[in-house]
């Protein structure tokens, strides 16, 4: 792969779909947007797209950076990324363009299309709304996974072990909003039984198709993945590709990755831009639906839920019906190792943005939210150029050793330049903790722990995970010292209570 690639090859302006109608985006805001992502691509945090649309029209696009380092191909507004979470909107889409066909109701019960579903109560509503209380995937299925890690679970799967196993639900069926991909696992399922054909067919036929949507299509279980980076760890230097990475049980949820309904429609741009007009044209669903798609579900006891404020999550969407700019919004967000997306209606103006990034750095929000603050006539959100101290901190650690690395966190602590978090820090001492490549691992996690015990002496956080470390280096009477410290700052830490008392009985 290659480290460092000139900034004049990597940056590139995209062509627009349709003619640019300059009264709505006037060249101040696209100036101020444009030197707004020339400056965060210059500092290697953004590697994406952009594209905003007002009243039908795209206003602006914007591509930068590398769709395949490997392969050197750039990102464009034909560049196919992951929706990741994105993809429970279409989703959600289909679900009522069946009821729109008398096909289902959304209070139905889903046992009423799948027979054998042990949670008799649980609703087509209260799955598209995160209401159904069910437990998720990633837990029930983790034996499973754990005995065989290399094996991509199929909804049939996730689905047939739910019936075999009925684990204990969150919560009761409409008593509480727990966001959990199985919901929407579930939906596809249900598409597939009441549309008699498979959920990718039903979604090219219904609504790729309709929308005009060539390049778009749902993933199946086996096959490739669009590219996407991250760096590994916090002592990783170099980018790689999400898929190359063969620690799967730490650094993806490779077992889960092949799910639909929930993720994995693949699109572009494009793509989406022509999936907003024909949502918002009537081409998929009639006008009266899209409003019922938006409204807030009541809870069991009758009453609509919110998540804070004025923001719900309705039927497929996050729905603020009057957010700090006094608009109504709606979206969905997703994410992937490697991988963020975007797709927000700001229903109020007209306006459309849809962003992602292929390459994992923090902010991605703060960008979304400075690049829609010049819409909004706010002042963008700022967004740190800062580089991680904890990352320079990590790779000295590794290379160098203590002393050094200590030496350069001293030297850098005090420059503007440079930003450090705790959890940043915490983070690196399990990475370090889990890592088994070389031999002093445990005693490098351990000195992370350490010392972040000195820089945040009041987190009982720290000190938690610093007696962690020290019972996997079988150092059992400090790790009940930091233990009773972690207790004595947070008397709640169950975990901490009970790991003192196998410890004491040893």
């Amino acid at each position: 792969m290659k480290n460092v690639i000139p900034v004049t090859l990597l940056l590139i302006l995209s062509l627009p779909c349709r003619p640019q109608t300059q009264s709505l985006f006037p060249a101040h805001k696209r100036a101020q947007i444009d030197s707004m992502i020339n400056t965060w691509h210059h500092h290697g945090i953004f590697n994406g797209g952009i594209a905003i649309i007002q009243k039908g029209n795209v206003v602006y696009q914007r591509s930068a950076g590398y769709a395949n380092f490997e392969t050197g191909v750039l990102n464009t507004d034909t560049t196919r990324f992951n929706l990741a979470s994105v993809s429970k909107p279409f989703t959600a889409i289909a679900v009522l363009q069946l009821v729109h066909k008398n096909k289902l109701k959304l209070r139905d019960a889903l046992v009423q299309y799948l027979p054998d579903f042990p949670y008799p109560v649980v609703t087509i509503e209260q799955l598209l709304s995160h209401t159904s209380g069910l437990p998720e995937a990633g837990q029930f299925e983790k034996p499973y996974i754990t005995a065989h890690p290399a094996e991509i679970l199929s909804n049939r799967k996730i689905h047939e072990d739910l019936v075999a196993l009925k684990p204990p639900v969150l919560a009761a069926a409409g008593e509480k909003h727990f966001y959990n991909n199985l919901n929407f696992i579930l939906l596809a399922i249900l598409v597939e039984k009441v549309a008699g054909m498979p959920f990718d067919h039903y979604m090219q036929r219904n609504v790729f198709r309709k929308a005009g949507m060539k390049n778009t299509y749902v993933r199946s279980r086996i096959s490739p993945n669009t590219a996407r980076y991250f760096l590994p760890t916090f002592y990783d230097t170099v980018f790689h590709h999400a898929d190359s990475i063969t620690n799967r049980k730490i650094y993806t949820d490779y077992a889960l990755g092949g799910t639909q309904g929930d993720n994995n429609v693949i699109s572009t741009l494009q793509d989406m831009v022509l999936f907003d007009n024909a949502l918002n044209s009537g081409k998929l669903l009639p006008p009266e639906l899209v409003k019922q798609m938006y409204q807030p579900v009541k809870l069991a006891n009758g009453k609509p839920f919110f998540t804070g404020g004025s923001k719900t999550y309705t039927l497929g969407w996050n729905v603020n019906e009057k957010n700090a700019a006094g608009q109504f919004a709606v979206w969905h967000d997703g994410s992937l190792v490697g991988l963020t997306t975007m797709l927000f209606e700001n229903r109020t103006d007209g306006i459309t943005y849809i962003m992602y990034e292929n390459r994992n750095v923090p902010d991605f929000f703060r960008r979304f939210l400075a690049i829609s603050n010049v819409l909004d006539r706010k002042k963008p959100s700022a967004v740190p150029l800062q580089r991680s101290l904890v990352r320079e901190y990590g790779v000295t650690l590794v290379q160098k050793g203590a002393h050094q690395a200590a030496c350069r966190f001293n030297e850098l602590k005090t420059d503007p330049g440079w930003y450090f978090y705790e959890h940043e820090m915490n983070e690196l001492g399990y990475q370090l903790l889990l890592k088994s490549g070389f031999g002093n691992h445990v005693e490098l996690a351990l000195e992370v722990f350490r010392m972040n015990t000195l820089l945040f002496p009041g987190s009982a956080n720290v000190y938690d995970s610093y007696a962690e470390a020290l019972m996997a280096a079988e150092l059992h009477a400090e790790a009940i010292s930091m233990y009773k410290k972690s207790l004595g700052l947070n008397p709640g830490n169950e975990m901490a209570k009970r790991n003192i008392e196998k410890l004491t009985s040893r």
